[in-house]
């Protein structure tokens, strides 16, 4: 995943922690920069604004970051540089996106797109190889997208051929004026870490993550630039010592393809089993087990002794299921982006 920050002109932060911020997100990994000409707090002194605009263009571009800058109808013309990617708001019919598809790289609102839009473009011929799409974040607390929504939205630009991107909010920086309320795409992760609302978005279908607010930790800069969505990482706490049940659920697994009615259960547990050739004992007290639990058969369940599930439903003591460990209260909703033969895993601050 190539991910980025958001740094803005006319907000307060100055020129040189505005610079450094981009030096240290791009020796962190960081690809791409978010900006906006769009702020009202931002053009009180426009020239200003202009002035500090421009210096972080200039690091951008000599720390090779692909610049998305957010413009509408009224000023566009006045950012024409090839070193944008143009991130069009307001103001454009769908004639103006197809023409200027074909000499720009272009992003459209993916949070508003509709699949009506998408197919005009197709037969305006417009060059998709210049499109992308990058969703909204929403200062205002209780209007971030909903989940299925969100996911619905992807699902429909990936059929048009588009990445997608959107925004995690920075819980341990500096939120960005004037409510402070963070900027997430996602309202759900509005307080996350922001490591974990990276993670959700890209669980539910995000091609990459910026994040909103513009003075980020570089802890928060670090896990971000560090996502990955090809696997869905979950934080769960350990509840065994037994080394071997460690070891197990220390490994990447993959979802089985069939859906089954109260946990998912992961292909390889089993083979790990064989291949470590070890047992696992059973617990001396098996427990419930509630939504979000870790479970690892034992020996006492023959053949299937290895096997991983997460729990979903509520479930019965067994005395052949070991509770091996449970997930985060914060990160069980990525336990509903699990779909079939999705690849997952787990980490935990006790490995």
């Amino acid at each position: 995943m190539e991910n980025g920050i958001s740094v803005y002109a006319g907000l307060g932060s100055s020129v040189a922690n505005n610079v450094a911020l981009i030096e240290r997100a791009a020796a962190l990994g960081m690809k791409k920069c978010f900006t906006s000409t769009q702020i009202p707090e931002s053009l009180v002194d426009v020239e200003a604004f202009y002035d500090e605009l421009t210096a972080i263009i200039e690091a951008a571009v000599a720390n090779e970051f692909e610049i998305i800058l957010d413009v509408n109808s009224d000023n566009i013309i006045a950012f024409d540089f090839e070193e944008f990617t143009w991130r069009l708001d307001d103001g454009f019919d769908i004639g103006q996106v197809a023409d200027l598809s074909r000499i720009h790289k272009i992003q459209l609102n993916a949070s508003v797109m509709t699949e009506d839009f998408l197919k005009a473009l197709v037969n305006l011929d417009a060059n998709f190889g210049n499109i992308s799409a990058l969703h909204n974040y929403y200062p205002h607390v209780h209007t971030g997208l909903e989940n299925y929504y969100f996911s619905e939205q992807n699902k429909m630009l990936h059929e048009f051929g588009l990445k997608v991107g959107a925004f995690a909010p920075s819980r341990d920086g500096i939120r960005r004026e004037p409510l402070f309320e963070g900027l997430p795409t996602l309202e759900i992760t509005r307080n996350y870490s922001t490591d974990l609302a990276a993670r959700y978005l890209a669980a539910l279908g995000a091609d990459y993550v910026i994040i909103g607010d513009g003075q980020p930790t570089d802890e928060e800069i670090s896990a971000v630039a560090g996502l990955r969505n090809d696997e869905i990482v979950i934080h769960a706490r350990l509840l065994t010592f037994d080394s071997a049940s460690i070891e197990i659920l220390s490994k990447p697994f993959t979802s089985r393809p069939e859906i089954t009615r109260g946990v998912i259960r992961a292909v390889e547990g089993r083979k790990y089993v064989s291949q470590m050739n070890k047992k696992v004992a059973a617990d001396e007290m098996p427990t419930e087990r509630t939504y979000g639990c870790i479970t690892i058969d034992n020996e006492k369940f023959g053949r299937y002794m290895g096997e991983v599930q997460i729990v979903e439903d509520l479930l019965p003591a067994d005395a052949r299921v070991n509770v091996a460990a449970k997930i985060l209260d914060d990160e069980n909703g990525l336990v509903s982006c699990i779909k079939r033969s999705q690849k997952f895993s787990f980490r935990f601050d006790e490995i």
